[in-house]
């Protein structure tokens, strides 16, 4: 069957009949309806195509042979070794067509080719429909050249589906094995067993959905592509509570937990334990330093995990059984010092490292690259004193993200991520911000809210952030530290010279007013500007735990750091002045000179190459 009707016939029975490329196989393909091109692909004239059909082999093999050859580049070597510089010239940039130069110049990305007419650079391919192109023609995903070495990029969180999706692709509810793709943002069509395929933003196979109606085993083979968009998660169903593990219990037989934000993880046959995360490699806090598998069984329970008390740290035995910086830790999978974690160049050698980067590092002699694979798990850094709670909130698609990453990437993790426990919220849903002190950034979900205009003229966002304070509560973190500090993402942060203002009202019910003015009439003159806000564990204990939730919910027409600097008075937090903790623009008059080794953060830098600039003078 030709690609032309198989176009055809995919426009005209797309939403009626499941549709079977030749080149797709496995449990998907053998549970899919093939359908049959009968109208312009027929029998009629089998002779003559026979015929022309053996004189097209012959010209096609030709061609192949003697064009075909002449244009392939060479290449330097095989597996995952650089292209030569011919092939780099000469590759398609992402939204080119690559079926002719069968090489992409984006690291991490691969030609597949979608049908006879286009074949496109992406990291990965399934077949089925892209919700992101601009028909629902189906990609057959054919491997067209080699991968380009190196990392792809991150996810890009501001892709939109296209106009057809909601039309022709299946709603959460439905089964979506006709259609092979999804309506709803972040969800991918995956197969439970031969009698339902549905939409899911994650699937573990061999076990359970929190969210699934009853609590049969999922088969999670892939069909189609993933529709774009954050994660939104959802609620466990009833028979969760009755059914799974708790956690900190065995949960080997049931696969899966009771408690948000947990999983069942793997550590060897006969046992499994239900945790938030799990890192393959020695668990740092255990008895011992037997090595986990962390296998997931089945899904993770929707919702946030709260956190544990981390002021432990590690197990005596990791500073005797784990390796040091220049060893190597390919048995022990787990470091010594602190902010490391082991790394494999190869199969036969990892070290420990505070990062690693793929292919050849500088002071190699071999010369040979790094494969990058995370062995076990990274050694927490001790906690500062006074102990710092810090986070941000951010849109996802906006620059607030762009400074966030690199806030964790530069120099050691600065910012929010110099606190000794930190997040990152975000109402759109869950998106990777990068490998912080404690590994992988993620961002916690909040239930958005509308933004509107305060009484004095600022954003009027009270209602949004109670539902932050809302999430960090259910987070947790605030409980095991003994300062809580909320930090614009454009507020650039040094997080050591914080402590040295806030240590002295440590173990106080107090918060922290950062800006005195003499515009601040209805205030008394200074008040907590929003950009820093920072308070101690006793008031936000009043907040949370002695009615303040409740009795703050009103004073809508402020904006939040004017709303919650009331509301701390009226539940019996008291202010301390102190405004060398910030040098904010807002604040008049303004100081913004990020030289000014007195002060612990300045405001504000809404892009990166200003916030950066403002760092690198404020670290001097």
């Amino acid at each position: 069957m030709d690609d032309a009707c198989r176009d055809e016939q995919w426009r005209s029975e797309f939403g009626e009949n499941s549709f079977l490329l030749e080149e797709h196989s496995g449990d998907a393909a053998r549970d899919l309806s093939a359908v049959q091109c009968k109208k312009r692909c027929g029998v009629k004239h089998r002779p003559v195509l026979y015929f022309t059909g053996l004189l097209g082999i012959g010209m096609c093999g030709y061609t192949v042979k003697h064009v075909y050859a002449q244009q392939r580049p060479k290449q330097v070597d095989t597996g995952n070794a650089l292209m030569s510089a011919v092939v780099v010239k000469e590759c398609s940039n992402t939204g080119q067509d690559c079926s002719k130069t069968r090489c992409c110049k984006t690291q991490g990305f691969q030609c597949f080719k979608k049908n006879d007419r286009w074949a496109a650079c992406r990291p990965w391919c399934i077949v089925g429909p892209d919700p992101t192109d601009k028909d629902p023609l189906p990609w057959n995903c054919i491997v067209l050249g080699p991968k380009t070495p190196g990392l792809a990029p991150g996810p890009d969180y501001g892709a939109k589906p296209a106009s057809w999706v909601q039309e022709k692709c299946a709603a959460t509810s439905k089964d979506c094995r006709k259609q092979r793709c999804c309506k709803d943002a972040g969800k991918q069509c995956f197969k439970k067993d031969d009698r339902w395929y549905g939409c899911k933003e994650t699937c573990v196979p061999g076990g359970p959905d929190p969210l699934d109606t009853n609590n049969d085993t999922w088969n999670c083979t892939a069909v189609g592509m993933r529709t774009p968009g954050p994660y939104q998660g959802g609620r466990k169903a009833p028979w969760v509570t009755k059914w799974c593990s708790a956690k900190d219990t065995n949960c080997f037989h049931t696969r899966c937990c009771k408690d948000a934000g947990h999983q069942c993880f793997l550590k060897a046959a006969g046992w499994a334990m239900c945790m938030p995360d799990c890192t393959h490699g020695p668990f740092l806090g255990d008895a011992n330093a037997d090595i986990w598998n962390c296998t997931a069984l089945g899904g993770r329970t929707p919702g946030m995990a709260r956190v544990e008390s981390l002021s432990k740290y590690v197990a005596d035995w990791v500073k005797t059984n784990c390796s040091k910086p220049g060893e190597n830790c390919n048995t022990t999978m787990c470091c010594a010092d602190a902010t490391q974690q082991c790394f494999s160049k190869d199969t036969n050698w990892a070290t420990c490292m505070r990062g690693c980067k793929q292919g050849t590092h500088a002071n190699d002699k071999d010369k040979k690259p790094w494969e990058c694979k995370k062995l076990g798990p990274r050694t927490p850094r001790k906690w500062g004193s006074p102990t710092l709670y810090c986070f941000s909130v951010i849109r996802l698609t906006s620059y607030e993200a762009d400074i966030m990453m690199a806030q964790v990437n530069t120099d050691g993790s600065v910012g929010i991520f110099g606190c000794d426990q930190f997040d990152v919220f975000a109402a759109q849903g869950r998106g990777w911000i990068g490998d912080g002190p404690e590994g992988p950034v993620w961002t916690e979900h909040f239930q958005d809210a509308p933004v509107t205009r305060s009484i004095d003229n600022t954003a009027g966002n009270t209602a949004l952030f109670r539902n932050v304070w809302a999430a960090v509560k259910q987070v947790g973190r605030w409980a095991f530290t003994e300062w809580t500090v909320k930090v614009d993402p454009d507020a650039v942060l040094f997080a050591d010279r914080l402590r040295q203002h806030l240590r002295p009202h440590t173990g106080k019910p107090v918060y922290i007013q950062n800006c005195a003015s003499y515009t601040l009439v209805q205030q008394g003159g200074a008040m907590m500007f929003g950009a820093v806000e920072a308070m101690t564990r006793e008031a936000l204990h009043k907040y949370f735990n002695e009615g303040g939730m409740w009795r703050c919910n009103k004073n809508y027409q402020y904006g939040e750091d004017r709303w919650i600097g009331e509301c701390f008075k009226e539940i019996g937090a008291w202010p301390v002045t102190d405004p060398l903790v910030l040098g904010d623009k807002l604040c008049v008059p303004g100081v913004w000179d990020c030289s000014d080794q007195r002060r612990a953060a300045f405001h504000h830098y809404k892009d990166l190459g200003s916030w950066m600039k403002c760092y690198h003078e404020g670290k001097r």
